[in-house]
């Protein structure tokens, strides 16, 4: 098994994990969602790396978590 296939099952067991837990409210939920998705989506694309795509990807929920109106 190569390391892109240990980070890529690494990150959908996490992704499980978090979708198997209780909902979490706020912020902190939707970042981390968003790394998890983030680290998956960054696999394919060069120059980015898993810590890049996660970053980005939390950012990403936590802006839209934050502007959202409900």
């Amino acid at each position: 098994m190569s390391s892109s296939d240990e980070t890529l099952a690494a990150a959908r067991a996490a992704l499980h994990r978090s979708r198997a837990g209780e909902a979490e409210p706020g912020v902190g939920g939707a970042m981390k969602r968003g790394a998890v998705l983030g680290a998956i989506v960054s696999l394919p694309v060069a120059g980015i790396g898993v810590i890049g795509g996660a970053v980005i990807g939390a950012g990403a929920a936590a802006l839209d978590k934050l502007t959202k109106k409900d």
